[in-house]
């Protein structure tokens, strides 16, 4: 974890309302933090699915039925 900074932000209050409630959050500060997590958690799982792209093609699951010729 990063070090705590002070920063001066210019949001939409009722975006950051409705986030905090749907988090169910405390304070704004614990609202902002969490998305910022989620995000950093999406863009590295994003990053590692697109690695493994190549493993993956071709694949063909036995579960799904293939159409007849």
């Amino acid at each position: 974890m990063g070090r705590k900074v002070r920063k001066t932000l210019n949001i939409d209050a009722t975006k950051l309302k409705r986030v905090q409630r749907f988090l169910g959050v405390d304070t704004e500060t614990e609202a902002i933090d969490r998305m910022l997590e989620d995000y950093d958690f999406e863009r590295r799982l994003t990053d590692l699915l697109e690695s493994g792209r190549d493993a993956f093609r071709g694949y063909r699951s036995p579960l799904v039925r293939r159409p007849r010729k």
